[in-house]
Formats: structure tokens, sequence, C-alpha cells
């Protein structure tokens, strides 16, 4: 075991000389040991352990498990209780007190201490990455552009960030563990529940996109809602990303409303181009073989090529008719447009 420091809290002196020795002889490095509360905070404070050994029942005014909750809450420091109570009543306090990483009962063996010391350590390594995961990720979430909710299993949000917070124009404070339908319309919260259920059923991520108008105001969101890991059944959570894609929606309308003024353009004047150049054409074509001449072959050929010219235009008339038919029935608009007196 790699050498790591500890701080022995202990009133009894032979127990704490004792253990002072097991703890060397198993590779251990022992600070400090201390024999009140109020020394065991001050110890923790200046000498930063990576764990204590605290006795319950202290000298002074202050218990064991009084300076642990402190230590834990201050300096995040691993406390495992080392005691010679072993009854119901005494362990139920130091668990209900916190979250200790170990018991042990004297008189204690060197194999259990050490095996005590191993998992302390280990469990508080993990926490440590997990609250930096955890801190990693919310500090992401607060960052995000999207808006973030945890919805719970009774529906209420157990989790906002910064965005969605803006988006329902609330403070965060005031959302968290709030039923989410307090803050959409009614008929949008049915529409959020509904999927929030099949999520749950399914175990799978969904998407909808929702139109709502506030005020004078539209709004298009675009909302994904994803499963969370449950503890159990009775604390399964949603995750709803939630999208303003107002701007979006309504710069993709503004150009297709764009787009079909300007096909119809284009296609009257194909139509124009079509009556006045193709019937020209044709009456050149038809005098130049009634009078044939030195040029005529040329006329001819010149006049094909013409003539081509403006079947092409016929066919991108056809096309743009097509795409025109396409940006109507999509984004629902463009029929007073293209609507002739």
């Amino acid at each position: 075991m790699e050498k790591k420091k500890i701080l022995v809290v202990e009133d009894e002196f032979i127990t704490a000389t004792s253990l002072k020795a097991c703890l060397e002889g198993i590779g251990c490095t022992v600070v400090s040991t201390v024999d009140t509360g109020e020394q065991a905070v001050k110890a923790a404070e200046e000498l930063k352990p990576d764990l204590i050994l605290m006795d319950i029942i202290l000298n002074g005014e202050m218990s064991g498990i009084t300076a642990a909750n402190i230590i834990q809450q201050q300096y995040d420091i691993p406390v495992i209780y080392f005691t010679g109570q072993s009854d119901e009543a005494t362990l139920n306090r130091a668990l209900e007190s916190g979250e200790p990483f170990g018991y042990i009962v004297k008189p204690f063996e060197e194999k259990n201490l050490k095996s005590n010391i191993m998992l302390a350590l280990y469990k508080h390594s993990m926490d440590l990455r997990l609250k930096a995961s955890e801190e990693l990720y919310r500090t992401i979430a607060e960052l995000s552009e999207d808006g973030i909710f945890i919805i719970t299993n009774n529906y209420s949000v157990a989790y906002v960030n910064a965005s969605a917070a803006r988006i329902i124009n609330r403070e965060p404070a005031a959302i968290i563990n709030q039923p989410f339908s307090d803050f959409v319309p009614e008929e949008m919260s049915w529409q959020i529940r509904s999927v929030i259920d099949e999520v749950r059923a399914t175990n799978k991520s969904t998407r909808m996109l929702q139109e709502f108008t506030s005020g004078d105001r539209k709004f298009w969101l675009d909302t994904r809602f994803i499963p969370l890991a449950p503890v159990d059944d009775s604390r399964w959570q949603v995750m709803m990303v939630i999208r303003d894609i107002t701007d979006q929606v309504i710069l993709e309308e503004e150009m297709a409303r764009e787009g079909i003024i300007q096909l119809e353009k284009n296609m009257e004047q194909f139509q124009v181009l079509n009556d006045q150049i193709r019937n020209p054409v044709q009456v050149i074509m038809g005098l130049t073989l009634l009078e044939k001449g030195p040029y005529t072959e040329k006329i001819l050929e010149q006049a094909e090529m013409i003539d081509n010219l403006v079947s092409k235009l016929d066919k991108g008339w056809i096309d743009s008719e097509k795409v025109r038919n396409f940006l109507m029935y999509h984004h629902r608009h463009g029929v007073e447009i293209g609507k002739k007196n």
C-alpha cells in the first residue's frame, strides 16, 4: 500500500500508541495523534491527512461524530470511526450523521485495520472522480446555449441550466423542485408529459418539434428527450435538451418566400422568351425555306440553335414549377405570391 498520511483521534493513550505502531507497521505515516474533536478539526486543516481514524467518544465538548462532520464538509477528508462501542444505537448515530468511510470496533486487528483503510481510500478516490466528473458536466451544461431540464418521476424539475431558465423567463432557484407544468402552456405540458412517459416505457431517446405562441411572438423548439439510468423504478429521470430554432425557422421561411417570388419571376420571363423568340424564329425558318439562297443553310443552322435554347428555357420553366410547388407545400405560403390579377 502506498504510504498514506493518517491522523489518529483517540483519547486513550495506550490505544493511541498501539494504533500508531500498527499503522506504521502496515506502511502508513501517522502525522499526529490528538484526543479532542476541536484538536482534530484544527489538525485536519493544518496537516491535510489522507485519512482520519476517529474515536466517537472523546475528551472535550465536541464528539468524534461532530468533528468528523465538520472535517468532511470543510476539508473533504475521509473518516473511519474507531470505537469500543458496538451497540446498534452508536452505529446508527454514526450512520445518520453523514457517510463514514468505515467503522472499526475495538479491539482491532491489523488485517481488519489495513483492509478498512484501503477500502476507505479507494472509495474516497472514486468519490473525488465522480465529483470532478459531475462538476465538469455541470459546467458544460451551464455554458450550453441549449436549454437543459432534468425531470423526475413526478414530473418536477430536478435540474435546470441557465439557458433553460431564460427560455421560460424564470430564475433557476424558482424552477427547481417545482412541477414542470407550472412553466409551460397546458397543451404543451401534456404533450411533453406524454413523450416523457413514452421515453420511460421504451428507455429510448426521442425528439419533438414544437411551435407555440407567447404574447405576440411565435417560437419553435427542437427538444430531445433522453432517459437517464434510474437508481430504482421510483427514481427515474428524463433529460430534456431544448434548442430554440425560432431564428432558423424564420430564416428558412423567409428564404422560401423569397425563393418562390424569384421563381415566379423567372417563370414569367421564361414564358415571355418563349412567345417573343420562338414565334419569330419559326417565321424566319419558314421564309428561308421558301426563298432559298446562298445563306439558307447557315440561317437554318442558327435558327435551330436558337430553337434549342428556347427548349432549354422551357425545361427551366418546368423545373421552376416543380420547385415552386414543393416550397408552397412544405412552407405553406406562396399562393398569394403566385396569384395573378
